[in-house]
């Protein structure tokens, strides 16, 4: 028999009889356990984050059912929001209610307001929660949503009303960009792509849609606290650990910081009727005239029945204006700034447009430099103006030297 090697024929050897070994099987070791589909799954679902998103959405309900007065439908007002723990410097520091920097960071001024925190605490919490731990993540969420507070009653004005979840939510974004960058990160390039994107816009200064400003202190509060935190981690977290040290410790934190949270809403319950009461002097929202003719046409009824509501006032200065009555709509304009800054109630920009009607009125007496003096506030930021502000200003020529 021959076969064929490289090409080239060569003798077989002859046959010889082959003995067949038997291998002695070796002792089977039990199998690794696999765990189950269940397991896993259970393991990724970031369940701090979603409970806590339900608890945020239910106390908002909360907030609407117990509003005394609105900025506007399902919006609750200024005092409303004061009543129910909102934070500003002159009830911190002032009055020595301390517990409104723990209560602020559980409230929404606007069914917006609250959306957009959850989209964005949901994304970082399926991201980050089952990477670093329930109470990790827990302890950097309420560490930067003090800090944020913190922050916002040190350096805000002093009657500026600081509610929402935003800077306990900048604190894991900026916990989520730190922490990409361990070994352990299973996508990190996700990670990253997702904290920048939230994470530096909401430190550039602006203005909500409502009229709102945009609270950076407090963003920058809780970015500074989960960066340091989520960097102390990285520092002692070993690249061949699965998880970071130090898990109970920082449950132990959470859960002194959650004791406390409750404990502040338990101080808070006692104030709430003095705090909400002013708001009931207050035009209802679904009394509020929609349409500049409305607003007129239902001027007087409005100032009867709430003299206290600065937004009556600057419906009767419309209404007069319109009548070529230039005096009286100036004290009404007066009237409606000066009752502001005792009830705030106008937004932003039902301030800035009261601001160009008042200098408008002023301006059909022929007082133009008081006139030009009332309105250069608004002349030196004419781009971030509410539409009917800038046409007040354009029409009456305000603006022009």
């Amino acid at each position: 028999m021959s076969s064929r090697s490289f090409g080239k024929r060569e003798i077989a050897a002859p046959s010889v009889p082959r003995a067949v070994a038997r291998a002695t099987p070796a002792p089977s070791l039990p199998a690794e356990p696999t765990p189950a589909l269940a397991g896993r799954v259970a393991r990724r679902i970031p369940w701090f984050t979603l409970t806590l998103s339900l608890v945020l959405a239910a106390r908002f309900l909360e907030e609407l059912r117990r509003a005394t007065d609105y900025v506007e439908p399902y919006s609750p007002g200024h005092y409303s929001l004061l009543a129910m723990g909102a934070s500003d410097s002159a009830q911190v520091l002032g009055q020595g209610e301390w517990w409104r920097l723990f209560t602020a960071t559980v409230l929404h001024g606007s069914p917006m307001h609250l959306i957009g925190n959850l989209i964005t605490f949901v994304m970082v919490g399926f991201l980050l929660e089952p990477m670093i731990g329930i109470g990790w993540f827990a302890a950097i969420y309420f560490t930067g949503g003090f800090a944020g507070a913190l922050l916002s009653t040190l350096f805000n004005p002093a009657d500026s009303l600081s509610v929402g979840a935003s800077g306990a939510i900048m604190a894991t974004l900026a916990a989520l960009f730190t922490l990409s960058f361990h070994a352990g990160a299973k996508r990190p390039g996700l990670m990253r792509r997702i904290a920048s994107g939230s994470l530096f816009p909401a430190l550039i200064p602006a203005v909500a849609s409502g009229g709102a400003v945009v609270d950076i202190n407090a963003h920058f509060g809780g970015c500074i606290a989960g960066t340091v935190i989520a960097f102390g981690m990285l520092i002692i977290w070993n690249d061949e650990e699965e998880s970071p040290p130090g898990r109970r410790v920082a449950a132990v934190v959470a859960g002194l910081w959650l004791a406390l949270t409750g404990t502040a809403f338990a101080l808070s319950t006692p104030g709430y009727a003095d705090y909400a009461r002013p708001g009931l002097d207050l035009i209802p929202p679904e009394k509020l005239p929609k349409e500049a003719e409305a607003m007129k046409a239902d001027s007087l009824t409005l100032v009867e029945r709430y003299p206290k509501d600065p937004r009556a006032h600057l419906y009767r200065g419309l209404y007069l204006l319109e009548q070529q009555d230039a005096s009286d709509a100036e004290s009404y304009f007066r009237d409606a700034a000066r009752l502001n800054t005792i009830r705030p109630a106008m937004s932003r920009a039902a301030e800035d447009w009261n601001t160009a009607l008042l200098a408008f009125s002023v301006r059909a007496q022929s007082r133009w430099d008081e006139a030009h003096t009332i309105v250069a506030p608004l002349c030196a930021g004419r781009d971030v103006l509410d539409l009917r502000t800038r046409q007040t200003l354009e029409i009456a020529k305000l603006c022009e030297n």
